[in-house]
């Protein structure tokens, strides 16, 4: 049973009013006696950039991960809807990143045929970018590859 009175207004010693507290709050928690852990879910858009290393065993390569944007939901059944809608704009991403990859080969290629220059004149090309998405439970983070041969 829950005592009723103004706390602010109250007669009598701390430790009667440190019990009425108490009591106040042994009432709360018998009715609430359900309580659900808040949930934060992200839907993340990543992109894959690759970097060339060397050319250990027939050439090595590496990849940072940026995270591009993210969004928070309040449960992993939302995130998990908008995760499907998001997917079909990092795939176009990629696909277009392909594109503009290899259009900048084939610029490089003729450039290095106009001079006559063989093909390790350049260097090595690094590849194109992949888009992806993910769902996680904590604020994500950019994370960068090795830039030497391990």
């Amino acid at each position: 049973m829950v005592k009723t009175g103004s706390l602010t207004n109250h007669q009598g010693t701390i430790q009667q009013f440190v019990e009425q507290i108490m009591s106040i709050e042994q009432a709360f928690n018998e009715i609430c006696t359900e309580h659900k852990q808040a949930e934060r879910w992200f839907v993340v858009l990543k992109e894959s950039v690759p970097f060339y290393i060397g050319p250990q065993e027939g050439g090595t390569w590496g990849s940072d991960t940026i995270v591009i944007a993210y969004q928070e939901y309040a449960s992993e059944e939302l995130a998990e809807e908008a995760k499907e809608k998001v997917e079909k704009l990092a795939k176009q991403y990629t696909e277009d990143s392909r594109k503009a990859f290899g259009q900048q080969c084939l610029n490089e290629m003729e450039w290095l045929d106009k001079r006559g220059l063989d093909a390790d004149y350049l260097p090595e090309p690094n590849g194109h970018s992949e888009y992806y998405v993910t769902v996680e439970e904590s604020v994500p983070q950019n994370r960068y590859g090795c830039r030497h041969y391990e």
